[in-house]
């Protein structure tokens, strides 16, 4: 019976202080320290009656935020599902799943990629547009990518199965994110871009856009940057061997450019990333992350769009 109880949460009554959080659940100012258990305060809303940690940790967050935030870096980077639960309990003594890092992948790229949506990166106006072979199911699929040069910003990407009109999402997902138009518009001599360049932008002399085409090693205008990128995605998709399905691919594609972009130094750009360059004082991905969440819980009663549950990438 005593070792029973021993194992029971000691829960104790907090007395009152100032200053305490806000509410992680409604964001009611309302709140009152009620207790205290194993060593963390608890704090209860006055307004929806829940209690949470007070902590920065959301509040259905159990593992250490450094952990997750170490766990997306280390997989982004490269490193199997596998290595990176090894690496968790070899660091920070927390035993997680292969299964839970993809889980959080798939919360936190959904959750940071539409926070980013809200930034107006200050880039320049030539972009260069390409695309490159991804495995998916067996099958090539085409992983198309839009990149500034002056900033070397990742603007815009997408997955698809053809090379077909799909480019004209690139352009739309372009002008979405940077709310302008490019001066020039850098391709190879793909006659994909002429059929999608014609429905997608204007040909009147007003805001015209410049087409250049055939781009390659031996033009005039190289296309360098984008093979490097190439290699940046074949870094991480090259161990998979392939993606199982589109699903999986896009959801590691989608934290793949969040972190090219925001949480990767760049050497041509002397240590910065691709967003401190184009004037987004973002610094890392804890940073990141941690304005996500507060953005996400500001405005509680929008209703997310639920996640779907993809079956797991093992690496």
């Amino acid at each position: 019976m005593s070792g029973a109880m021993s194992q029971i949460p000691r829960i104790s009554i907090g007395r009152c202080v100032g200053n305490m959080s806000a509410c992680k659940y409604c964001q009611s100012e309302q709140t009152k320290p009620a207790a205290s258990m194993n060593g963390q305060k608890l704090v209860k809303c006055m307004e929806c009656g829940h209690r949470f940690f007070d902590s920065q940790n959301r509040p259905t967050m159990k593992v250490n935020k450094h952990a997750i935030v170490t766990g997306l870096s280390l997989y982004l980077e490269g490193l199997s599902a596998r290595k990176v639960s090894r690496q968790l309990e070899s660091i920070f003594e927390e035993k997680v799943s292969q299964m839970t890092i993809w889980n959080w992948l798939q919360k936190y790229s959904k959750l940071v990629s539409t926070y980013t949506k809200s930034f107006s990166p200050q880039i320049g106006g030539k972009w260069r547009h390409d695309e490159t072979v991804i495995r998916c199911v067996g099958q090539n699929e085409w992983f198309w990518e839009m990149i500034d040069e002056d900033t070397r910003f990742l603007v815009a990407s997408h997955v698809s199965g053809t090379r077909t009109l799909d480019t004209i999402a690139v352009f739309r997902q372009s002008v979405e994110v940077t709310k302008r138009k490019p001066t020039a518009l850098l391709v190879d001599g793909s006659h994909t871009y002429d059929a999608a360049f014609k429905v997608f932008y204007t040909r009147y002399k007003a805001g015209r856009v410049e087409l250049v085409k055939r781009v390659g090693i031996r033009a005039p205008e190289t296309s360098n940057i984008l093979e490097r990128l190439h290699e940046n995605v074949n870094e991480r998709t090259r161990p998979m061997r392939g993606f199982k399905n589109e699903d999986a691919a896009c959801t590691i594609l989608e934290g793949y450019v969040v972190n090219y972009n925001y949480a990767r130094p760049h050497m041509i750009l002397k240590g910065k990333t691709t967003a401190m360059q184009a004037g987004q004082e973002i610094k890392g991905r804890k940073q990141l992350i941690k304005g996500a969440i507060q953005a996400d819980a500001k405005d509680p009663k929008a209703q997310p769009e639920p996640i779907p549950v993809v079956p797991m990438q093992v690496v």
